[in-house]
């Protein structure tokens, strides 16, 4: 029941695209997508279909300025909303976006509607239809209000999961004695622990709940890493910040926060947890098996690894044979996004010590 299917992506968000399937499929569309309406870079997931269209959209100019927005989002509404409920046919035609993005790409129609949600300021649902099958029917529209309610009380409970998965990052890493945030893409913070608001003089939260570092070139360090989150996916980021008369040298490593896709419901991309320069070593396994959702004999093998223990030395020390090791090793390196063990230890393999 489609219902259930919706409820069910609340929590498990891979399963969105099969809902967004089914939403088309009453519209007679093309597929559908969720996008977060707000400041930064888009955040956005969709039915597979229309993945590459939506790509092309969101990199473009009218990724965050367009009439549809204006007209059909701007506000709240209770229901789903063609184009022709806010529009001519003759407006339309004149409309840049419909003419020169939409239309070329075989869109051009669309039904959605717009949710508040607590931790994003608006998520906007809409099913996107091909220009040559004609507009949207209001009484499709219509259909798809009996359908609203579920979809909106889904998106609060995945924002709130989201929320709720970082926080729980952001509390392993505080049991470690780590300091740590969870932040969106333009520095925001999500949730952040009680180490990470006193770490030190010269990185903290500052205003709007930005994370916000002393030094001017830093700052510029942290949000070029922040705006590149796919490559953050391959290496990691690690910022170092030199001794100062106040505080110890630190790190500050920067990582993606794998939530399976409720970044686009919560706005955090990346934890961020900084270290004293103090000893080496690999990080603890309970934070790797955090990090990146290893299991346990994942993230014990990966911290052998990034230790520089050989394939052959971890497989006699944890008493499994090296095929079995092998296996262990790829399942890492897919989670993780690296595909070396000298990439491994480049992400992870920094300095740990106490809590400054």
């Amino acid at each position: 029941m489609l219902v259930d299917e919706i409820y069910e992506a609340g929590v498990v968000p891979e399963r969105w695209p099969q809902v967004f399937d089914k939403l088309a499929g009453i519209a007679e569309g093309e597929g559908a997508m969720i996008f977060a309406a707000a400041p930064g870079m888009p955040r956005w997931c969709s039915s597979a279909a229309i993945h590459e269209r939506v790509d092309r959209w969101t990199r473009s100019p009218f990724a965050q300025n367009n009439p549809r927005s204006e007209r059909l989002f701007s506000n709240i509404e209770t229901r789903f909303l063609t184009d022709l409920d806010r529009f001519t046919l003759e407006e339309l035609d004149k409309e840049k976006f419909y003419t020169e993005v939409l239309r070329p790409d075989g869109l051009g129609w669309c039904v959605g509607t717009s949710i508040g949600v607590p931790s994003s300021d608006m998520l906007v649902l809409s099913v996107e239809k091909a220009y040559a099958k004609g507009p949207v029917p209001r009484e499709t529209a219509e259909q798809l209000d009996r359908l609203r309610p579920h979809l909106a009380r889904s998106a609060i409970l995945a924002g709130r999961l989201g929320v709720d998965r970082a926080r729980t990052a952001i509390a392993t890493l505080e049991m470690i004695e780590l300091p740590a945030a969870a932040v969106t893409r333009n520095g925001r913070v999500v949730a952040a622990n009680s180490a990470f608001q006193s770490v030190s003089a010269t990185v903290g939260i500052g205003a709007r709940d930005h994370v916000q570092f002393s030094a001017p070139a830093i700052q510029t360090m942290f949000v070029e890493a922040l705006d590149t989150p796919v490559s953050l996916a391959r290496t990691g980021r690690s910022i170092p910040i030199a001794a100062t008369s106040a505080s110890a040298p630190l790190i500050v490593h920067v990582l993606p926060l794998r939530l399976a896709g409720l970044d686009v419901f919560t706005g955090a991309v990346s934890i961020v947890f900084v270290v004293a320069i103090n000893q080496q070593g690999s990080p603890p396994p309970e934070l790797l098996q955090t990090l990146f959702d290893l299991t346990p004999a994942e993230a014990r093998i990966a911290s052998m690894l990034i230790d520089g223990h050989s394939l052959t030395k971890v497989s006699k020390l944890q008493g499994v044979s090296l095929n079995t090791v092998r296996t262990q090793l790829k399942s890492v390196f897919a989670k993780t996004g690296v595909d070396r063990q000298v990439d491994l230890a480049r992400l992870l393999g920094q300095r740990r010590v106490r809590v400054v």
